[in-house]
């Protein structure tokens, strides 16, 4: 089987998609496909016809149009098989309001929030402190600020701006930060991560050394059900497809609160859903001939 791997792109993510492109490489080459990579400069457009000399196209990009679903509308149009959301899933997913509205509407719990355009409709008086400061489209934890005191919120609404043309103001949960991994129609085991900082941020994220991570997370039975249910009820409800990531805060009472879902998750050897695949045993190999297999299963 042919398969090429799109990555790279030209999204705030360009560096770690080159990191999930190289590792997918790595692992389709063991599995004996044929494969090849495409670091993509250039539109979409530009690659149509290269693409459809391949049986798969294993969707390595993250954010921007590699996410939002703007190439996988190219690529339905063009009838050509890839892994991933389809279009519109992908889209609702990249929006973190969208997102939240909806799982507001399926009864999942979310932290409170605001949707902000410019810094000028602020009303710096009715905030509540500490807060969380993120662009509406971005992954990544690109642009993501906590915000414990008002000399600091303008500056950093303005900055998460540079990203996105909306911004969320999201309640900040005290507690747990979990994610959920789900493959096909299961949950994969949850993991607990733990930034030495107290804070997830972009610097946390990709500095070795600055976050563990424990899988399976260290919560309760009751609790773990509850999150596998929620993830996958966000996944199917999403309509998303073949994989996903489901991120949530559990507050010191134990309550989940949900915070997006990551239609195109990391895909190197340390990032979150291998973790959690390869504490049952799933090594990254078969992880990436599991979302093969899926996506070929899906298109027939």
């Amino acid at each position: 089987m042919k398969v090429v791997i799109l990555m790279g792109g030209n999204s705030k993510e360009r560096q770690v998609s080159l990191q999930s492109g190289n590792a997918i490489f790595g692992a389709c080459k063991h599995l004996g496909y044929n494969t090849s990579v495409i670091d993509m400069t250039k539109d979409i457009d530009f690659y149509l016809n290269e693409l459809k000399k391949y049986d798969l196209v294993f969707i390595g990009l993250h954010g921007g149009e590699g996410e939002n679903g703007t190439i996988q509308k190219t690529l339905e149009q063009n009838e050509i098989i890839f892994t991933g959301s389809d279009s519109k899933s992908s889209a609702l997913c990249m929006d973190k309001n969208l997102s939240k509205i909806k799982a507001k509407d399926i009864g999942i719990p979310t932290p409170k929030w605001d949707l902000i355009k410019k810094v000028s409709s602020l009303d710096f008086n009715t905030q509540k402190f500490p807060i969380i400061v993120k662009p509406n489209d971005q992954g990544s934890t690109v642009g993501l600020y906590l915000v414990e005191e008002i000399d600091n919120f303008k500056s950093s609404v303005e900055k998460s701006l540079e990203f996105s043309k909306n911004v969320i103001l999201e309640e900040f949960i005290s507690g747990k930060e979990i994610t959920v991994p789900v493959l096909g129609d299961s949950a994969l085991p949850i993991v607990e991560i733990k930034p030495k900082s107290g804070f997830y941020d972009y610097k946390s994220k990709y500095t070795k050394g600055l976050t563990d991570y424990v899988c399976p997370a260290d919560i309760d039975e009751e609790l773990t059900a509850k999150l596998k249910e929620y993830s996958i009820q966000i996944h199917k409800k999403f309509g998303c497809s073949h994989y996903s990531r489901v991120d949530f805060r559990i507050d010191n009472n134990n309550n989940p609160f949900f915070l997006e879902i990551n239609t195109l998750p990391g895909m190197t050897d340390t990032s979150l859903v291998p973790i959690s695949a390869s504490s049952i045993g799933i090594s990254f190999s078969s992880l990436v001939k599991k979302i093969i297999d899926l996506t070929l299963v899906s298109a027939q």
